[in-house]
């Protein structure tokens, strides 16, 4: 139709399934994002799942080598096994705060249900000593101690006292939560700092392990309480990343930058734990393992490859990831689209992180190389494309340009290795977002700017999904102000009906 191979372009590219399909078609493909997180995964689709079968051996030869040297440092350091040929594959953590009426420390979860399957629960054990609560793990419980276990420490937002469940303590009382005098909130925990790395002993909430899943050699998985050897090992991984800290600051293989202020879902973690790092999102054993992965990259593809890699495990190994029970498995960070804090959360082992790490790309052949793929603010876009396929943020958009932040805080400083024409800030300031004038203009200015760089035989495709009558007669306006006319529209059946959806959610995405 355009008289020479079709270019297809897409400047809200996000994870590239656009530019993706369109080189995998042999099309001449460009694709953008204003954050380089969504621009590294579409240059990973492009580069490495498309690269051929000689880059991806490379790619595949290279993760064996980084996670080969970690298994054998993490072995030597002897921080996942007993000596008895055990060796750990999950840790299960809590958090534990004063009762303010018994004065004992208490594990806080919501549930106590280790594992569905094998009737595995953890039982609270006041011990006066401790001025806390042991912590008891029952294998084959029964069917009386499961329905206690499923009542948790934490309700509706409180603390619940073991001692006297109908007593109840609102979890933002504990905080120190008050209401300043202009009637606004004032959140009542610590702010941590950038060596904090564990609670401090005059902390509001303190963590604890209590169980570990081990692997026999023959493959069994058992789950046991915490021993003082287990709190060695704790101890030892602590003390190891102490003294790798800063240098691995220093050289990007853990996180330095700090969690934006203000931030509608950054604001989270600073509210419910006082964490204004991003690495305060993962424990000391945490860290470690993926410094440890870090610090073994190799080249530049690979390297590039490495950190995609090591995004898939964060996405799996941080401390909001809770541990589900019906499965005997960790949760992912971005089960929803937040970043909730939890108070019981699960760590993987190395070897329960290895099938996330070495993924298989292979056997999706080569990819045209006459592909584009850069971070940029689609006003500033000058590639000219015959079709343009846009899926545009929403008028209320989930604010991925502060979820991201989660995966740049680990690449930012590697991008400007790798890619030296990239940036490597997620840009906020100029995220497109809200539903006022700003948001409107935005979007004029970014269909203008598309529309000046398509040919006059050109089209395009945009994807739009909202409820609200209001945004998609924004929509129109925002389409004709810059210049467009539409020539058709449909449906495609985006989600599918279930007895388990209820109430009004959006059914379909319009064309």
């Amino acid at each position: 139709a355009f008289g020479h191979v079709a270019r297809v372009g897409d400047c809200f590219c996000g994870g590239g399934s656009v530019p993706f399909e369109a080189a995998r078609l042999g099309l001449e493909a460009y694709g953008s994002d204003l954050n380089p997180v969504a621009v590294l995964l579409t240059w990973g689709a492009i580069h490495l799942i498309g690269g051929g079968r000689e880059v991806q051996e490379a790619v595949r030869h290279a993760q064996e080598e980084v996670w080969q040297k970690a298994d054998a440092q993490i072995t030597a350091w002897g921080i996942e096994h007993d000596g008895q040929g055990n060796r750990a594959d999950a840790y299960l953590y809590c958090v534990e705060a004063r009762c303010p009426a018994t004065g004992l420390w208490v594990p806080l979860a919501p549930s106590w249900v280790i594992s569905e399957k094998y009737r595995v629960v953890a039982r609270l054990r006041r011990n006066d000593a401790r001025q806390g609560y042991d912590i008891d793990i029952i294998t084959g419980a029964s069917d009386t101690e499961m329905a206690t276990a499923r009542k948790g420490t934490v309700q509706d937002s409180s603390m619940v006292d073991p001692e006297d469940p109908s007593r109840r303590y609102p979890i933002a009382s504990l905080r120190g939560d008050r209401r300043g005098p202009n009637g606004e909130t004032i959140y009542g925990l610590r702010l941590w700092e950038n060596e904090d790395l564990v609670p401090r002993p005059g902390d509001v909430f303190q963590e604890r392990l209590y169980c570990v899943r081990w692997v026999t050699p023959q493959g069994e998985r058992i789950y046991k309480a915490v021993t003082d050897a287990d709190l060695t090992r704790e101890a030892k991984v602590l003390t190891l990343l102490k003294e790798r800290f800063a240098d691995w600051q220093k050289k990007g293989y853990i996180p330095s930058m700090k969690i934006p202020d203000g931030g509608d879902k950054t604001e989270e973690p600073r509210r419910t734990r006082g964490w204004t790092y991003w690495h305060h999102l993962f424990n000391p054993r945490q860290l470690l393992v993926h410094g440890v992965l870090m610090e073994g990259m190799g080249g530049v593809t690979e390297k590039a490859s490495s950190i995609i890699a090591l995004g898939r495990v964060l996405n799996w190994n941080s401390k909001i990831c809770g541990w589900i029970p019906a499965r005997d498995m960790p949760d992912q960070t971005f089960n929803n689209q937040a970043l909730n804090t939890m108070y019981s959360y699960s760590t993987r082992g190395l070897n329960l992180v290895s099938n996330l790490y070495n993924k298989d790309v292979s056997n999706q052949g080569y990819f045209s190389n006459d592909v584009a793929i850069l971070p940029l603010d689609a006003r500033d876009v000058s590639y000219t494309a015959d079709l343009w396929i846009t899926d545009p943020p929403y008028a209320d958009a989930v604010n991925y340009h502060e979820l991201a932040d989660f995966f740049l805080a680990w690449y930012e400083k590697h991008l400007p290795r790798l890619f030296p024409d990239w940036y490597a800030s997620s840009r906020a300031a100029l995220a497109v977002r809200g539903a006022d004038e700003d948001f409107k203009k935005s979007m004029v200015d970014i269909y203008r700017n598309l529309a000046a760089h398509m040919p006059d035989d050109g089209l395009q495709l945009v994807m739009f999904t909202h409820q609200d009558a209001g945004v998609w007669a924004d929509l129109g306006m925002i389409l004709w102000a810059a210049g467009l006319r539409v020539t058709a529209a449909w449906t495609i059946g985006t989600e599918t009906s279930s007895g388990l959806k209820q109430g009004n959610y959006v059914q379909g995405t319009v064309c």
